[in-house]
Parts: C-alpha cells; sequence; structure tokens
C-alpha cells in the first residue's frame, strides 16, 4: 500500500508539472524578455500557424518500432506528401505569375481605354485612385471570406480592433496603399514594359532602405562585396533597358514606378523589422498581416479619394473625372487579379524557402518585361534579351549573397568602417 500511495502521488506530481514542461518555448519568452507582438495570435498557444508540437504516443515517445510493411506505408505515405505540396507550390506560383502579368496588362489597356487628352496628372490621379481603392475593397472581402476556411489565426474582429489602435500599423497600411497607387499611376504614362523595367531597382531601394534602417538600429549591415556587385549588375542592366524607352510622358510615370518602389520596400523593411504578429510562417499568420495591409490601405485611400472629390469640386472648374466611364472599363484582371496576386504570393512563400520565393520574384519581373513586350507587340532586341538575362543572372546573384551574409549574422562589408558602428537600439515598434 505505501508503494501504491507513493507512485499515485509521483505521478500527481508529473501532471501538476507536465504543462510547464510540455510548454518550454513560453519559459523562454518570459526569461529572455522577447518582445511580444503587436497583435495577439489565435486562439491555440501556438498562434495563428497552428500547433507546431508534434504527435507522440500516450507514453510520451516520438518514435515508434514498426515492422517492414509499416516502414514502407510510411515511405509512400512521405512520397506522395511531398509530390502533393509539391504540386500546390508549382500550381500557385504560376497563378501568382499569370495574375500580376496579367493585371499590368490590363492596366496597360486601361490608359489606352481612358483616352485621356494630355499628360495632366490630376485625371489620372482621380480615376487610379478610385480603382485602387475598389482593388483594396476587393483584398479585405477576399481576405476576410479566406480567413472563414483558413484553420489558425486572429479571429477578424480583434485583429481589426488592434489594428485600428495602432498608428504604427496604420502608417504601414498607408505605405501599402498609396505604394500600389503609385504603381498603377506609373501604368498611366508609361507602358508596361517600362513600368516592370523600373521595377528591376526595387532590390536596390531595398537594399539601402534595409541598410539604413540596421545602421539606425545597430545592426550588422550584412553587405558584402558580391552583394555590391550584383546590385551594380541589375543597376547596369536596368539602365540599359531605359536607354530607348524614356521620353517625356514615361519621365512621369518613372517618378511614380520610383515613389511606388520607395514606398512598398520601406513597407516590407518596416513589416520585417517590427512584426505584427509572432515571427511564425504560415499562411494564417500571412493572412492576417495581408488583411492589416489591405484594410488600412483602404481606409488611407478612401480619405484620399474623398479629399479629391471635395478639392475638385470647390475648383473653379469644378470638374472630377467621371467615376461611370471608369467602371464601365473594369475588367476582372484589372480588379481582381491586383488582391489575387498578393494573396498568391503569400501562399506560395509558405510552400517554398524566402530564398525560392525571391529568386521567384527575380523571374516573374524578368518574364513579366518580356511577356509585356511581345503581348504589346514591342520590338524584342537582341540587346533587351542580353540585358533582361543580366537582370536575372544580377537577381539571383543578390538573392543568394543576402541569404549567405544573414547566415553568417555578421557586418561583411567590403569597407567596413567604425563609424558605421552604433549601440543597438530595441526594435520594439511604436503603437
Amino acid at each position: 500500500r505505501r508503494h501504491e500511495t507513493r507512485a499515485r502521488a509521483s505521478n500527481d506530481r508529473s501532471r501538476a508539472i507536465a504543462p510547464v514542461i510540455a510548454s518550454p518555448v513560453h519559459m523562454v519568452r518570459a526569461k529572455s524578455g522577447e518582445r511580444a507582438p503587436l497583435l495577439p495570435t489565435g486562439p491555440s498557444g501556438a498562434g495563428a500557424g497552428g500547433s507546431e508540437d508534434v504527435e507522440r504516443g500516450d507514453d510520451g515517445s516520438g518514435d515508434v518500432e514498426r515492422g517492414d510493411g509499416a516502414g514502407k506505408d510510411m515511405s509512400s505515405s512521405s512520397s506522395s506528401s511531398s509530390f502533393g505540396v509539391g504540386a500546390l507550390a508549382v500550381a500557385s506560383t504560376v497563378i501568382w505569375f499569370a495574375t500580376n502579368i496579367s493585371n499590368n496588362i490590363a492596366l496597360q489597356d486601361f490608359h489606352g481605354d481612358m483616352l485621356f487628352d494630355s499628360v495632366d496628372v490630376e485625371p489620372r490621379l482621380e480615376a487610379m485612385t478610385f480603382v485602387t481603392l475598389v482593388q483594396m475593397v476587393c483584398g479585405v472581402v477576399m481576405a476576410m471570406v479566406l480567413k472563414m476556411f483558413v484553420p489558425g489565426g486572429t479571429d477578424i474582429v480583434t485583429l481589426l480592433k488592434g489594428g485600428l489602435s495602432s498608428a504604427f500599423i496604420f502608417a504601414l497600411g498607408t505605405l501599402h496603399g498609396f505604394g500600389s497607387l503609385a504603381t498603377n499611376m506609373g501604368f498611366m504614362f508609361g507602358s508596361a514594359s517600362f513600368v516592370q523595367i523600373i521595377k528591376l531597382f526595387e532590390p536596390w531601394e531595398m537594399l539601402t532602405i534595409d541598410c539604413v534602417v540596421k545602421h539606425w538600429l545597430g545592426k550588422p549591415l550584412q553587405l558584402s562585396l558580391g552583394v555590391v556587385l550584383s546590385m551594380a549588375m541589375i543597376i547596369l542592366s536596368a539602365v540599359s533597358l531605359l536607354v530607348d524607352k524614356m521620353n517625356g510622358g514615361q519621365l512621369i510615370g518613372a517618378v511614380f514606378a520610383v515613389s511606388s518602389g520607395l514606398m512598398i520596400t520601406s513597407r516590407i523593411v518596416f513589416q520585417k523589422t517590427f512584426r505584427l504578429t509572432e515571427a511564425k510562417t504560415g499562411f494564417a499568420h500571412s493572412l492576417d498581416e495581408y488583411l492589416l495591409m489591405t484594410f488600412n490601405a483602404l481606409l488611407a485611400l478612401f480619405a484620399a479619394f474623398l479629399w479629391q472629390f471635395t478639392v475638385s469640386r470647390t475648383a473653379a472648374n469644378g470638374v472630377f473625372v467621371d467615376i461611370g466611364d471608369v467602371i464601365k472599363l473594369f475588367r476582372v484582371e484589372l480588379i481582381l487579379f491586383h488582391p489575387l496576386y498578393n494573396l498568391f504570393s503569400l501562399l506560395t512563400l509558405t510552400f517554398v524557402a524566402s530564398i525560392t520565393h525571391s529568386l521567384l520574384n527575380v523571374s516573374k519581373r524578368v518574364i513579366g518585361l518580356l511577356i509585356t513586350l511581345a503581348w504589346f507587340h514591342e520590338e524584342v532586341t537582341p540587346k533587351i534579351l542580353c540585358s533582361a538575362g543580366a537582370a536575372f543572372i544580377g537577381g539571383c546573384w543578390y538573392t543568394i549573397e543576402k541569404r549567405g551574409a544573414a547566415a553568417a549574422s555578421i557586418d561583411s562589408s567590403c569597407w567596413r568602417l567604425a563609424i558605421l558602428e552604433r549601440k543597438p537600439r530595441k526594435t520594439s515598434a511604436p503603437l
């Protein structure tokens, strides 16, 4: 009886401390003082991505002895699962590329159908503010519908309530909204291929802003000689492609496209540095951040649209762009494909590693450039093919170099200077 009593008491103590042992991540977070996410995660302890715990037997063992037949069944099941994930990744990538390129073509067609009389910015800005606003509305609706079927993540009310209470999140959403507006405005002054060429400068913009933020926070710049050379290769290739396309109207489009790149890359850098939710992978987490960004972008664009309408009505001529004419030119590719390619970009990222996603993004830009050139029957010369190929190689080289520098976790700058070293700052985002 005494032995049974001791065994029963020992089991009770084990059960009492089991929850603490089963949650070492929370203990480490509490001891290390790690910054909590700005927004609450999902109802499960693992957050919006779902539980990461390994399924185990009742005895707590992760490894179970199996016979040869069971081992073969497990191997076959694993192969089938890997094949299915690979097929989904390929399908997601193809849809991502197709919707993005179709959206670019639709924007150029919309520009031609609107028949703007001159290079005046005002009517184009009014029309594209309305178009971008509708794109954001579609994006919010799509994200809300998807959240009904995607397990995990934060419930919509809690997510949006937390986003509305944060000035930082609203600022990121504003960058997302006005960055998308500037991209659309680029198509109103330049061709789709021209905008794609300007977009080749985005890695340089991203690198510059990333280095500025890291220098301000006192973090390693991770700027190697390979990063500098690969970036120079991309820039020279883009400049070579721009030489024959620049004119008065295209110059205005270039200003909008470059502004778009600066706003979008700034949003990405700040979103990466100051996480909005816990830094976990998974489509549910990405969907939460996309919904937050798009909802706040919608609010910012709606305010801009009302301001434009008020100013135009109170001006001397009192003319505002005819919204009815704009709506008549709406196409699926123009309105729905913008949120779709953003969503499928996020979905692809859940299937592949971040470096693979970056390489796919480089491929998308080059493929989009070549397809739009062929679609609108623009001249494709050997010079254009060589420059596009060089931009692709430079983009791949840059992605690999940045990945290697990040893995090393050191500042490998080829011109490392003492003046660049600063005391680390806290990375908590302002609320």
